[in-house]
């Protein structure tokens, strides 16, 4: 059996979050047939693979497949999947809690432990999380822009409108710079 690539899940698991933030903004619901819909419940709340969700609903593998590279049906499939990470997270929270009480090592206690004080979640952190960016595709030296062309060609050289050619310090005018030591 061979398995998707990596990148071919997250470009899906990525193109399901946009669709879905794309129709949430524009406040619609995403329509899909009811075959494909039914299909998707069926993979997402049961667990069942694409092929037998298919055939269960009727439908054959290859078009459930093709349904599951449009807009709506992966923003409906990723509404599903929130759906049911939602209603697992108490039983995931109880069963933390049992390891604290109950594990038959300290390790296991532990790291339940630190799970419930949130050390061990850095992805699930409370709070607002900030992503930054910057892509300075502009070269900037820092520091002071020393003019070496000759006189003439500096007259003749546009200018920034508030600064003169006048303003212009000449290397000879900075011989009696101390050096330093």
């Amino acid at each position: 059996m061979a398995f998707p690539s990596k990148q071919t899940t997250q470009s899906v698991a990525h193109r399901a979050q946009t669709a879905a933030a794309l129709l949430k903004k524009e406040k619609k619901e995403p329509s899909l047939s009811p075959l494909a819909k039914a299909a998707v419940e069926l993979m997402v709340f049961e667990g069942r693979r694409r092929a037998d969700a298919a055939e269960a609903v009727g439908m054959k593998d290859d078009s459930l497949r093709k349904a599951l590279t449009k807009p709506d049906v992966l923003a409906f499939m990723n509404e599903c999947m929130e759906v049911l990470r939602t209603s697992g997270r108490p039983r995931a929270l109880r069963k933390m809690i049992e390891l604290v009480d109950d594990a038959k090592t300290e390790r296991i206690q532990f790291e339940a432990a630190k799970y419930l004080d949130g050390m061990d979640r850095p992805s699930h952190a409370v709070g607002a999380t900030v992503n930054v960016q910057v892509n300075n595709t502009v070269n900037v030296t820092p520091g002071y822009v020393l003019d070496l062309r000759p006189d003439e060609a500096v007259k003749s050289a546009p200018q920034i409108e508030h600064l003169g050619t006048d303003d212009v310090i000449g290397l000879d005018e900075l011989t009696d710079v101390p050096e330093e030591e």
